[in-house]
């Protein structure tokens, strides 16, 4: 008498590539003990048009016939013998880890303004046409102003956005408060403590409305 437990998944090989399923990962295996060529590549094509409806995303891809052949040699254990209108990858260069990009070496001097406006404003320091170095200098001091003003509860002068943006450029830009104009946004929360006061009426009108609701259904005759 068979184990029920016989078929069950832990007895089983390891899938390969789990997207496509234990039934093709078995359609490859009878593929490979096939002894003819033309018939083995006849069968891979067919389970490449299998793989491509389980997977019909992979088709958004430019070379989405590529990388399915790539899946096919991997649920092959890298063993597929076919006539493949593809250069296969190998086990070696489908198994190699990516090279590690690398940490920024260069520390943040405001956390609050991000890397990103740090480089920009390194980057408007390079910037030979004063009027265009001018409205970037106008942009970057009006985000600044508006940043501060919606998450750090700080309504910052024009002085101290000049000295930030001396040294968020290292000192290439050297302004003054009268070197720039800062645009207000008028849509931007003015300040921490009125998204919290925002914040308590909408609880306060969402438990009014609640208390409303237990009222009317409380409500009856009396005899």
């Amino acid at each position: 008498m068979k184990s029920i437990f016989e078929n069950y998944n832990t007895q089983r090989d390891k899938l390969l590539i789990s997207e496509y399923g234990r039934s093709v990962q078995n359609y490859v295996e009878y593929m490979q003990a096939l002894p003819d060529k033309q018939e083995r590549t006849k069968l891979a094509f067919a389970i490449i048009e299998l793989m491509s409806k389980l997977n019909p995303e992979i088709k958004k891809q430019q070379n989405y016939q590529e990388v399915l052949w790539g899946h096919l040699q991997h649920i092959s254990d890298f063993n597929l013998d076919v006539d493949c209108p593809f250069v296969l990858p190998t086990r070696a260069e489908a198994l190699k880890k990516p090279e590690h990009i690398g940490y920024p070496k260069t520390g943040i001097k405001f956390r609050f303004y991000g890397r990103n406006l740090q480089n920009m404003t390194e980057s408007i320091a390079t910037i030979d046409d004063e009027g265009a170095k001018q409205d970037l200098l106008n942009s970057v001091a009006s985000f600044m102003f508006n940043s501060s003003r919606s998450w750090n509860d700080e309504m910052l002068s024009n002085a101290a956005i000049a000295d930030h943006i001396q040294t968020l450029s290292s000192g290439k830009l050297k302004l003054d408060a009268s070197d720039f104009e800062v645009t207000e946004d008028p849509n931007a929360i003015p300040n921490i403590y009125n998204r919290k006061n925002l914040s308590q009426m909408q609880n306060k009108k969402y438990a009014n409305n609640n208390n409303k609701k237990k009222k009317k259904k409380t409500n009856f005759r009396r005899f």
